[in-house]
């Protein structure tokens, strides 16, 4: 494989750029009131810097794992690259995640120090003994708890030279991104230095990104899709993230025209609940040159959307633990809908059947990809060896669970997500995660959840309840139950009641059969 990252770390990338483009426009913050907030990248660059000082003067060790709690701010970009200027390692939390949810990555990962906001702070706070938190670290607004470490305040009487130039190596971690899977806690997706950059390097070539450009990106930081498709993309080509706070389907559109955005990326939800808004007579007037798109549009949502917005989806197919797109449409020229493209350079793909052999064209199997663990895919899931091994087989072929099949001319058509997996509105959901919640209620005897189809988020949760002979539940209370518990995007917004499920010998529940009832909208037995 040509080395297209060489030694380069997320730390020396950053200095490359604010080097050659220290004057050029960074960042423009673009908050939910709509104000507008821009750094240049020597003006971010003193920020990272005296936040690193900081970080030293508080004891950050050299690949310390440091969590952060926070929403799309400036703050989380300016945490994330100091930590990496002295070798430490962010672990993002969803900015959803409650406590019990915090505290599974906190305790997996060995973590002593949060960086979280006002809103949220309280969290940490009211269980910092439990957590056995050393720091905690308020990025915006004050506390009334002591023992808090405002960021802002203490990073502004830092020096903007950084006080410790420790070695950071391209094989390094750089950041762990939890997932969710099949199984009910998420898993530590990690990601080198060398992953990261070779992220934004590979993005900035699918998306034909060049210096200067100007990317727009609504993603929650937390993602890899913010992290490897916008922030490092920009970083690499020394060009200017347009950080949004948070999306709005009423205003991402006008957002996209005022600030002259040269590139986005949307999931389906996004481009279904754009085109729901009314139609203005400027929306073909922008500086888009395409939208870098993850799947799940019909032929006809697909076609009204680029004919309506005058602009082309470029499709793609990849996850957290591929870093990268491993496939996307070219830039030019056939796209072969509703193909998610070609393998990208140092990839490759195969589609195996259920005893690991390779299967020949059109026929549908798991869809696996070859990299090279640290630099194209992922080195394994954090404290995790098991997961790790199932992830990525001795020959490097990492296995999605993913179905889906080539044609002849190599595209790859993409079928169906992992089993048990639910995907709402971007993000990944684990139906025993939520089964467990549900099955700890005093009164439920047994669940099973499912996702069915959702025309705007992709999939709802559902969930089929069993309750305890002789007591009763309404709707409303299983989902403030679950709401108090779990992540609001994890919450099921449909409930059905069943006297019992369908099983395997063993007492599994037969899922499938669940999946099929609720497509048919019929009532299969024993669910009468």
């Amino acid at each position: 494989m040509t080395d297209i990252v060489g030694n380069r770390t997320l730390r020396s990338q950053w200095d490359e750029t604010v080097l050659y483009y220290g004057d050029r426009t960074f960042l423009e913050f673009v908050s939910v009131e709509n104000e507008v907030v821009s750094y240049s990248y020597n003006d971010f660059d003193r920020m990272v810097k005296q936040t690193a000082n900081l970080f030293l003067d508080i004891g950050i060790q050299k690949d310390e794992l440091v969590a952060t709690h926070l929403h799309n701010t400036p703050q989380y970009l300016i945490c994330w690259l100091a930590l990496a200027q002295i070798g430490a390692v962010t672990v993002p939390l969803n900015e959803h995640y409650k406590l019990d949810e915090s505290a599974y990555v906190l305790k997996k990962c060995g973590i002593r120090r949060i960086i979280a906001e006002q809103r949220s702070i309280d969290i940490f706070v009211s269980a910092r003994d439990i957590l056995n938190l050393d720091s905690i670290i308020l990025t915006d607004g004050y506390s009334e708890q002591p023992g808090i470490i405002y960021l802002m305040d203490e990073m502004s009487k830092q020096p903007v030279e950084l006080k410790e130039n420790r070695k950071v190596s391209p094989e390094d971690m750089a950041v762990i991104l939890f997932t969710s899977g099949t199984t009910c806690h998420p898993k530590g997706a990690i990601y080198t230095h060398y992953n990261v950059v070779y992220g934004g390097l590979l993005h900035a070539s699918q998306m034909g990104m060049s210096e200067g450009d100007k990317f727009l990106s609504s993603m929650p930081c937390y993602h890899m899709d913010f992290q490897e498709m916008a922030a490092m993309p920009v970083i690499c080509t020394g060009s200017t993230l347009i950080m949004v706070e948070h999306y709005s389907a009423r205003r991402f559109w006008r957002q996209i025209c005022q600030h002259k955005a040269n590139f986005t990326d949307t999931m389906s939800i996004m481009n279904r609940t754009m085109l729901l808004q009314p139609v203005q007579p400027w929306e073909k007037d922008h500086c888009l040159k395409q939208i870098y798109f993850s799947m799940g549009l019909s032929n006809e949502e697909k076609e009204k959307f680029e004919s309506r917005f005058r602009v082309r989806l470029l499709n793609s197919y990849g996850m957290t633990e591929t870093v990268s797109a491993v496939t996307c449409v070219p830039l030019f020229g056939e796209q072969n809908w509703p193909s998610v493209g070609r393998p990208a350079f140092s990839y490759d793909i195969k589609i195996i059947d259920c005893d690991g052999n390779e299967v020949p064209p059109y026929t549908v199997g798991e869809i696996c990809i070859h990299g090279i663990p640290g630099k194209t895919i992922i080195p394994g899931y954090y404290n995790d060896p098991a997961a790790t091994a199932k992830l990525i087989d001795a020959d490097n072929w990492l296995h999605s669970g993913d179905k889906g099949y080539l044609d002849e001319g190599g595209w790859l058509f993409f079928v169906d997500r992992k089993d048990n997996m639910i995907k709402r509105a971007g993000e990944n959901i684990s139906s025993e995660e939520v089964e467990c919640v549900l099955t700890s209620h005093e009164k439920i005897a047994d669940a099973a959840v499912i996702g069915v189809p959702d025309p705007i988020r992709d999939q709802a949760v559902k969930a089929y309840v069993q309750l305890v002979e002789n007591e009763s539940l309404t709707e409303a209370e299983i989902m403030d139950y679950c709401a108090a518990r779990l992540s609001k995007f994890k919450v099921p917004t449909i409930i059905e009641f069943v006297s019992d499920f369908p099983r395997t010998s063993n007492g599994k529940v037969k899922k499938q059969l669940l999946k099929q009832a609720s497509l048919n909208a019929e009532q299969i037995s024993p669910l009468k």
